[in-house]
Protein backbone atom coordinates (compact mmCIF):
# COMPACT_ATOMS: atom_id res chain seq x y z
CA UNK A 1 0.00 0.00 0.00
CA UNK A 2 1.37 2.99 -0.87
CA UNK A 3 1.84 5.74 2.38
CA UNK A 4 1.25 8.84 0.23
CA UNK A 5 -2.47 8.01 0.63
CA UNK A 6 -4.35 9.81 3.15
CA UNK A 7 -5.02 7.15 6.45
CA UNK A 8 -9.15 7.47 4.58
CA UNK A 9 -7.94 6.36 1.05
CA UNK A 10 -5.24 3.74 2.68
CA UNK A 11 -8.08 1.91 4.35
CA UNK A 12 -10.38 1.83 1.63
CA UNK A 13 -7.80 0.30 -0.77
CA UNK A 14 -7.37 -2.49 2.19
CA UNK A 15 -10.92 -3.19 2.67
CA UNK A 16 -10.58 -3.90 -1.26
CA UNK A 17 -7.85 -6.00 -1.21
CA UNK A 18 -8.37 -7.98 1.63
CA UNK A 19 -12.43 -8.43 0.02
CA UNK A 20 -10.12 -10.13 -3.43
CA UNK A 21 -8.05 -11.94 -1.35
CA UNK A 22 -9.49 -13.13 2.04
CA UNK A 23 -6.96 -15.99 2.42
CA UNK A 24 -3.76 -14.48 1.77
CA UNK A 25 -0.94 -14.95 4.94
CA UNK A 26 1.05 -12.83 3.52
CA UNK A 27 -1.63 -10.13 2.79
CA UNK A 28 -3.25 -10.04 5.93
CA UNK A 29 0.22 -9.71 7.47
CA UNK A 30 1.10 -6.68 6.09
CA UNK A 31 -2.55 -5.09 6.67
CA UNK A 32 -1.77 -6.14 10.16
CA UNK A 33 1.15 -4.08 9.79
CA UNK A 34 0.08 -1.53 8.62
CA UNK A 35 -2.97 -1.22 11.25
CA UNK A 36 -0.62 -1.26 13.87
CA UNK A 37 1.51 1.52 12.47
CA UNK A 38 -0.80 4.46 13.79
CA UNK A 39 -3.98 5.50 15.98
CA UNK A 40 -5.28 7.16 12.33
CA UNK A 41 -5.02 3.58 10.97
CA UNK A 42 -7.04 1.77 13.29
CA UNK A 43 -9.73 5.20 13.22
CA UNK A 44 -9.66 4.77 9.18
CA UNK A 45 -10.32 0.98 9.22
CA UNK A 46 -13.10 1.34 11.79
CA UNK A 47 -14.88 4.42 10.39
CA UNK A 48 -14.23 2.75 6.61
CA UNK A 49 -16.10 -0.71 7.64
CA UNK A 50 -18.57 1.30 9.12
CA UNK A 51 -19.57 3.27 6.42
CA UNK A 52 -19.54 0.62 3.76
CA UNK A 53 -21.83 -1.65 6.45
CA UNK A 54 -24.57 0.44 6.30
CA UNK A 55 -24.56 1.36 2.95
CA UNK A 56 -24.46 -3.19 2.16
CA UNK A 57 -27.38 -3.19 4.78
CA UNK A 58 -29.21 -0.74 2.50
CA UNK A 59 -32.66 -1.99 -0.03
CA UNK A 60 -31.62 -1.85 -3.81
CA UNK A 61 -34.25 0.42 -4.58
CA UNK A 62 -32.91 2.77 -1.77
CA UNK A 63 -29.54 2.56 -2.76
CA UNK A 64 -30.36 3.59 -6.05
CA UNK A 65 -32.91 6.86 -4.94
CA UNK A 66 -29.99 7.35 -1.92
CA UNK A 67 -32.04 5.99 0.91
CA UNK A 68 -28.84 4.74 2.04
CA UNK A 69 -27.61 7.87 3.18
CA UNK A 70 -31.30 9.03 4.79
CA UNK A 71 -31.35 5.78 6.45
CA UNK A 72 -27.93 6.93 8.33
CA UNK A 73 -28.52 10.54 8.56
CA UNK A 74 -32.19 10.39 8.33
CA UNK A 75 -32.81 10.62 12.67
CA UNK A 76 -31.57 13.40 14.42
CA UNK A 77 -30.04 10.69 17.39
CA UNK A 78 -27.61 9.40 13.89
CA UNK A 79 -27.06 12.83 13.09
CA UNK A 80 -23.08 13.66 12.66
CA UNK A 81 -21.51 17.24 12.27
CA UNK A 82 -20.89 18.27 8.62
CA UNK A 83 -17.31 17.13 8.49
CA UNK A 84 -18.29 13.86 9.37
CA UNK A 85 -21.03 13.58 6.41
CA UNK A 86 -18.38 14.63 4.17
CA UNK A 87 -15.95 12.22 5.26
CA UNK A 88 -18.28 9.04 4.82
CA UNK A 89 -19.56 10.36 1.43
CA UNK A 90 -15.98 10.65 0.79
CA UNK A 91 -15.33 6.79 1.70
CA UNK A 92 -17.83 5.90 0.07
CA UNK A 93 -17.01 7.22 -3.29
CA UNK A 94 -13.78 6.23 -2.69
CA UNK A 95 -14.79 2.82 -2.53
CA UNK A 96 -16.64 2.39 -5.36
CA UNK A 97 -14.17 3.78 -7.40
CA UNK A 98 -11.41 1.59 -5.71
CA UNK A 99 -13.58 -1.13 -6.60
CA UNK A 100 -13.45 -0.37 -10.03
CA UNK A 101 -9.31 0.77 -10.15
CA UNK A 102 -8.59 -2.52 -8.28
CA UNK A 103 -10.54 -4.92 -10.34
CA UNK A 104 -9.24 -3.08 -13.94
CA UNK A 105 -6.25 -1.52 -13.00
CA UNK A 106 -4.42 -2.77 -10.03
CA UNK A 107 -5.08 -6.76 -10.14
CA UNK A 108 -3.48 -9.80 -7.95
CA UNK A 109 -1.87 -7.56 -5.45
CA UNK A 110 -0.82 -11.18 -3.98
CA UNK A 111 0.44 -12.21 -7.03
CA UNK A 112 3.04 -9.20 -7.67
CA UNK A 113 4.62 -10.65 -4.74
CA UNK A 114 5.06 -13.84 -4.90
CA UNK A 115 6.02 -13.17 -8.94
CA UNK A 116 9.49 -12.40 -10.04
CA UNK A 117 8.39 -10.56 -13.03
CA UNK A 118 5.01 -9.03 -14.03
CA UNK A 119 3.36 -7.68 -16.83
CA UNK A 120 0.65 -5.38 -17.07
CA UNK A 121 -2.24 -5.31 -19.79
CA UNK A 122 -0.47 -4.48 -23.48
CA UNK A 123 3.27 -5.09 -22.18
CA UNK A 124 5.13 -8.49 -23.21
CA UNK A 125 8.71 -8.85 -21.37
CA UNK A 126 11.90 -10.26 -22.76
CA UNK A 127 13.55 -12.51 -20.05
CA UNK A 128 17.23 -13.73 -21.09
CA UNK A 129 18.44 -16.12 -18.39
CA UNK A 130 22.00 -16.70 -17.53
CA UNK A 131 22.08 -19.88 -18.91
CA UNK A 132 21.34 -18.67 -22.49
CA UNK A 133 17.34 -19.54 -22.26
CA UNK A 134 15.06 -16.76 -22.90
CA UNK A 135 11.06 -16.38 -21.41
CA UNK A 136 9.12 -13.97 -23.47
CA UNK A 137 6.30 -13.27 -21.05
CA UNK A 138 3.11 -12.40 -22.53
CA UNK A 139 0.81 -9.17 -21.19
CA UNK A 140 -1.03 -9.97 -17.70
CA UNK A 141 1.19 -12.89 -17.32
CA UNK A 142 3.69 -13.19 -14.06
CA UNK A 143 6.33 -15.95 -13.34
CA UNK A 144 8.29 -16.76 -10.41
CA UNK A 145 12.25 -18.51 -11.35
CA UNK A 146 13.71 -21.01 -9.16
CA UNK A 147 17.66 -21.10 -10.85
CA UNK A 148 19.85 -22.91 -9.19
CA UNK A 149 23.22 -25.04 -9.71
CA UNK A 150 21.32 -28.10 -10.05
CA UNK A 151 18.01 -27.18 -11.30
CA UNK A 152 16.07 -24.97 -13.77
CA UNK A 153 12.45 -24.15 -12.80
CA UNK A 154 9.80 -21.95 -13.67
CA UNK A 155 6.18 -20.99 -12.71
CA UNK A 156 4.25 -19.94 -14.53
CA UNK A 157 1.69 -18.34 -11.67
CA UNK A 158 -0.57 -16.57 -14.52
CA UNK A 159 -0.95 -15.97 -18.38
CA UNK A 160 1.08 -16.91 -21.34
CA UNK A 161 4.97 -17.30 -21.95
CA UNK A 162 7.19 -18.12 -24.83
CA UNK A 163 10.24 -20.55 -24.04
CA UNK A 164 13.61 -20.50 -25.94
CA UNK A 165 15.29 -23.27 -24.28
CA UNK A 166 19.23 -23.87 -24.19
CA UNK A 167 19.28 -27.78 -23.18
CA UNK A 168 21.37 -28.69 -20.55
CA UNK A 169 20.97 -32.34 -20.36
CA UNK A 170 22.44 -32.06 -16.54
CA UNK A 171 20.02 -29.34 -14.93
CA UNK A 172 16.56 -29.54 -16.32
CA UNK A 173 14.14 -27.14 -17.37
CA UNK A 174 10.86 -27.23 -15.98
CA UNK A 175 7.99 -25.21 -16.18
CA UNK A 176 5.08 -25.56 -13.94
CA UNK A 177 1.68 -24.06 -15.37
CA UNK A 178 -1.38 -24.66 -13.09
CA UNK A 179 -1.66 -28.54 -12.99
CA UNK A 180 1.02 -29.02 -16.14
CA UNK A 181 4.77 -30.51 -15.65
CA UNK A 182 6.43 -29.67 -19.04
CA UNK A 183 10.28 -30.71 -19.15
CA UNK A 184 12.40 -29.27 -21.83
CA UNK A 185 14.60 -31.76 -24.21
CA UNK A 186 15.71 -28.94 -26.28
CA UNK A 187 13.03 -26.84 -27.61
CA UNK A 188 10.71 -23.86 -28.26
CA UNK A 189 7.35 -24.01 -27.15
CA UNK A 190 4.39 -22.08 -25.72
CA UNK A 191 2.55 -22.34 -22.07
CA UNK A 192 -0.84 -20.70 -21.00
CA UNK A 193 -2.58 -20.98 -17.75
CA UNK A 194 -5.51 -19.16 -16.50
CA UNK A 195 -7.00 -21.05 -13.54
CA UNK A 196 -9.30 -22.90 -15.52
CA UNK A 197 -7.20 -24.31 -18.71
CA UNK A 198 -3.70 -25.13 -19.20
CA UNK A 199 -2.06 -25.50 -22.30
CA UNK A 200 1.57 -26.29 -24.01
CA UNK A 201 2.38 -26.02 -27.75
CA UNK A 202 5.52 -27.17 -29.14
CA UNK A 203 6.85 -24.56 -31.77
CA UNK A 204 10.21 -26.82 -32.44
CA UNK A 205 12.38 -29.89 -30.48
CA UNK A 206 10.00 -31.73 -28.41
CA UNK A 207 8.60 -31.00 -24.55
CA UNK A 208 7.51 -33.71 -21.97
CA UNK A 209 4.29 -33.32 -19.87
CA UNK A 210 2.98 -34.78 -17.11
CA UNK A 211 0.18 -34.09 -14.81
CA UNK A 212 -0.26 -36.36 -11.48
CA UNK A 213 -3.70 -37.22 -9.74
CA UNK A 214 -6.97 -37.62 -11.90
CA UNK A 215 -5.51 -35.89 -14.98
CA UNK A 216 -2.80 -38.67 -15.68
CA UNK A 217 -1.31 -36.99 -18.52
CA UNK A 218 2.37 -38.38 -19.40
CA UNK A 219 3.78 -37.91 -22.84
CA UNK A 220 5.97 -36.12 -25.36
CA UNK A 221 5.24 -33.62 -27.67
CA UNK A 222 6.80 -32.66 -30.69
CA UNK A 223 6.60 -29.64 -33.28
CA UNK A 224 3.31 -28.68 -33.72
CA UNK A 225 1.68 -30.58 -31.10
CA UNK A 226 -0.42 -29.15 -28.42
CA UNK A 227 -2.18 -30.22 -25.45
CA UNK A 228 -4.89 -28.47 -23.40
CA UNK A 229 -5.61 -29.68 -19.95
CA UNK A 230 -9.51 -28.81 -18.52
CA UNK A 231 -10.02 -29.74 -15.60
CA UNK A 232 -9.42 -33.37 -15.45
CA UNK A 233 -9.88 -33.52 -19.13
CA UNK A 234 -6.85 -33.93 -21.51
CA UNK A 235 -7.42 -32.60 -25.46
CA UNK A 236 -4.51 -33.09 -27.71
CA UNK A 237 -4.37 -31.27 -30.53
CA UNK A 238 -1.91 -30.35 -33.41
CA UNK A 239 -1.15 -27.20 -35.46
CA UNK A 240 1.05 -25.71 -38.29
CA UNK A 241 3.90 -24.97 -36.20
CA UNK A 242 5.10 -21.50 -37.22
CA UNK A 243 1.57 -20.18 -35.66
CA UNK A 244 2.60 -20.59 -32.18
CA UNK A 245 3.48 -18.28 -30.46
CA UNK A 246 2.70 -15.39 -33.13
CA UNK A 247 1.66 -13.09 -29.98
CA UNK A 248 5.39 -12.45 -29.54
CA UNK A 249 5.00 -10.11 -32.87
CA UNK A 250 1.82 -8.69 -32.12
CA UNK A 251 -0.68 -11.29 -34.13
CA UNK A 252 -3.52 -13.02 -33.45
CA UNK A 253 -4.45 -16.09 -35.30
CA UNK A 254 -7.89 -17.48 -35.77
CA UNK A 255 -8.56 -20.88 -37.34
CA UNK A 256 -11.97 -21.85 -36.32
CA UNK A 257 -11.84 -20.30 -33.18
CA UNK A 258 -15.36 -18.97 -31.01
CA UNK A 259 -15.69 -15.41 -30.69
CA UNK A 260 -15.78 -15.92 -26.84
CA UNK A 261 -12.15 -17.54 -27.55
CA UNK A 262 -11.26 -14.77 -29.22
CA UNK A 263 -12.29 -12.43 -26.65
CA UNK A 264 -10.48 -14.57 -24.25
CA UNK A 265 -6.98 -13.84 -26.38
CA UNK A 266 -7.35 -10.12 -26.53
CA UNK A 267 -8.06 -9.08 -23.22
CA UNK A 268 -4.59 -8.81 -21.74
CA UNK A 269 -3.89 -6.58 -24.45
CA UNK A 270 -6.08 -4.18 -23.31
CA UNK A 271 -6.68 -2.66 -20.14
CA UNK A 272 -10.66 -2.11 -20.64
CA UNK A 273 -12.75 -5.33 -19.36
CA UNK A 274 -14.48 -6.84 -22.24
CA UNK A 275 -18.15 -8.16 -21.64
CA UNK A 276 -19.85 -10.40 -24.96
CA UNK A 277 -23.66 -10.03 -23.63
CA UNK A 278 -24.84 -12.00 -26.01
CA UNK A 279 -24.11 -16.27 -26.36
CA UNK A 280 -25.09 -16.85 -29.72
CA UNK A 281 -22.66 -14.50 -30.74
CA UNK A 282 -20.64 -15.76 -28.27
CA UNK A 283 -19.95 -19.77 -29.52
CA UNK A 284 -19.96 -17.41 -33.25
CA UNK A 285 -16.61 -19.06 -35.08
CA UNK A 286 -13.80 -16.66 -36.81
CA UNK A 287 -10.87 -17.27 -39.08
CA UNK A 288 -8.20 -14.66 -39.64
CA UNK A 289 -5.52 -12.50 -38.26
CA UNK A 290 -5.87 -9.77 -35.82
CA UNK A 291 -3.36 -6.63 -34.79
CA UNK A 292 -3.10 -7.51 -30.74
CA UNK A 293 -1.29 -3.89 -30.82
CA UNK A 294 -5.20 -2.45 -31.78
CA UNK A 295 -7.03 -5.13 -29.79
CA UNK A 296 -10.14 -2.35 -29.98
CA UNK A 297 -9.97 -2.53 -33.87
CA UNK A 298 -9.89 -6.30 -33.81
CA UNK A 299 -12.56 -6.87 -31.37
CA UNK A 300 -14.26 -4.82 -33.75
CA UNK A 301 -13.79 -6.49 -36.86
CA UNK A 302 -14.09 -10.38 -35.27
CA UNK A 303 -17.77 -9.38 -33.99
CA UNK A 304 -19.00 -6.88 -36.86
CA UNK A 305 -19.31 -9.85 -39.68
CA UNK A 306 -21.79 -11.30 -37.09
CA UNK A 307 -23.46 -8.29 -36.64
CA UNK A 308 -21.93 -7.32 -33.43
CA UNK A 309 -21.58 -4.39 -31.87
CA UNK A 310 -18.86 -2.79 -29.39
CA UNK A 311 -20.26 -0.34 -26.97
CA UNK A 312 -17.94 1.57 -24.43
CA UNK A 313 -20.16 1.60 -21.47
CA UNK A 314 -17.07 3.27 -19.19
CA UNK A 315 -13.60 3.89 -20.09
CA UNK A 316 -12.85 0.39 -18.42
CA UNK A 317 -15.57 -1.53 -20.06
CA UNK A 318 -16.78 -2.29 -23.71
CA UNK A 319 -19.86 -4.57 -23.95
CA UNK A 320 -20.48 -6.64 -26.64
CA UNK A 321 -23.75 -7.01 -28.25
CA UNK A 322 -25.28 -9.31 -30.83
CA UNK A 323 -28.94 -9.13 -33.25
Amino acid sequence: MAESRSPDEAAAGWHIYLREEPDDPELRRQFEAWLQESPLHRQAWAEINETLGVLDLAPPERKRRGGARRRFWGSPANDRTGRRKAKVAAFAGFAMAACIAAFVFVPDLSLRLRADHYTQAGVTQDIHLADGSEVILAPRSAVAMHMTAHERRIDLLRGEAYFVVHHDASRPFTVIAGPVTATDIGTMFDARTDGDETSVAVREGAVHVSAEGSIGLERDLHAGDRVDVRGAQVISDTQAPETIGLWRDGMLVAQDNTIADMVAALQPWTSTRIIVAHDTLAVRKVSGSYDLHHPETSLQLIVHPYGGKVMSVTPWFALVTGR
